[in-house]
């Protein structure tokens, strides 16, 4: 018969379990799913220093890009300027030539009366 100290034994969290057929099979299994579970985690590590490091290229293309658009946004305002002011400048010419061209009609027609007098003496 069995005494208390051998059954506290045999129940002990590190007293060897006899072994069963099972047994093989489910720490082979265990074993396997413990490698799995470990590539894994090691397959988790890589993507993870991938994303790192994709982050890292994204900063870096959003940086340049930003940069470019800034730059470009500074082009098109001195292009804007530059419109600006050959607009105003097309306007003072087109109003030059409106004088001009008011100034030639005043010339023809003082030329054209001129003309006329000039006609009508030398018929005298």
């Amino acid at each position: 018969m069995p005494t208390a100290v051998d059954y506290t034994l045999s129940h002990t969290p590190y007293s060897p379990i006899p072994m069963t057929q099972e047994q093989p099979d489910r720490l082979d299994r265990i074993e396997a799913t413990l490698e799995r579970v470990s590539q894994q985690l090691d397959n988790q590590v890589v993507v993870n220093a991938e994303l790192r490091q994709s982050t890292t290229e994204l900063r870096q293309s959003t940086t340049q890009l930003t940069q470019s658009v800034n730059e470009i946004a500074n082009s098109v305002n001195l292009l804007l300027q530059t419109v600006t002011i050959h607009q105003q400048n097309f306007e003072v010419l087109a109003v030059n030539m409106q004088q001009m061209q008011t100034s030639i009609l005043n010339l023809q027609t003082e030329n054209s009366q001129i003309l006329g007098i000039l006609q009508g003496q030398g018929k005298h």
